[in-house]
């Protein structure tokens, strides 16, 4: 008789959000996990104050994922 394996819960769905940084003529767009996405804003906007940063709905299929976003899980 083979051996039990253990049964993880499922995931939940990870919900996906546009991150829009702005810096003067610096422009960024990206697509990220709302959790990324969010700890991304906090961080960047505790840094660096001048930098407008929005989080949103408006994901497009072309977005680009963000950079090392693995290190904001």
């Amino acid at each position: 008789m083979a051996p039990l394996r253990p049964v993880r819960a499922p995931l939940p769905p990870r919900r996906i959000r546009h991150i829009h940084i702005e810096s003067g003529a610096l422009n960024l767009d990206f697509a990220a996990s709302a959790e990324q996405a969010a700890d991304v804003a906090a961080e960047l906007a505790k840094s660096f104050p001048e930098f407008t940063v929005t989080v949103d709905n408006d994901v497009a299929a072309d977005l680009p994922p963000l950079p090392c976003a693995a290190l904001w899980d």
